[in-house]
């Protein structure tokens, strides 16, 4: 295929937000193609936008200030924690949202309050990692948990 043929520059930006973790800038884009003028991978990012738009799929492209991301449409989150692999109970969720928000937070604190048997599967999914410091395990959300529930760190 020709690789500045304008099928070619639509598809490549269509793996390149496909394989992103997280939103990508525009600018990143650009520099992926530094003999095509701006205007023009513009111009195939806006068809691809409106492509993914006309088409019956779970997906949408989202075009917000300078970066694109391919998600999942609202109407289909429910299906967001094959991501993980596994299905999390009502109790593990919960244990992951007290530990996100509290992070870093002693064990002690969450075991008080939460079953220790959460503690053991979020850690198997890598969603949280315990860390010792001294005598106490400190826990923390882990960069999967930021991807899979968009957590902005600061």
């Amino acid at each position: 295929m020709d690789q500045t043929s304008s099928d070619y520059l639509k598809q490549a930006i269509e793996a390149i937000l496909f394989l992103s973790p997280k939103s990508t800038l525009i600018s990143k884009i650009y520099s992926s193609f530094p003999n095509i003028d701006k205007k023009i991978i513009d111009i195939q990012i806006d068809d691809l936008i409106n492509d993914y738009n006309k088409r019956k799929t779970s997906l949408s492209i989202v075009k917000d200030n300078k970066k694109l991301e391919i998600v999942v449409k609202p109407e289909f989150h429910s299906f967001n924690i094959f991501a993980t692999g596994t299905t999390l109970s009502k109790s593990e969720l919960k244990t992951l949202a007290f530990i996100s928000l509290n992070a870093p937070v002693e064990q002690s604190k969450i075991s008080k309050k939460r079953p220790f048997e959460d503690l053991k599967i979020l850690k198997e999914l890598d969603l949280i990692s315990i860390e010792k410091k001294g005598r106490k395990n400190i826990l923390s959300t882990t960069k999967k948990f930021n991807l899979l529930f968009k957590n902005k760190k600061k």
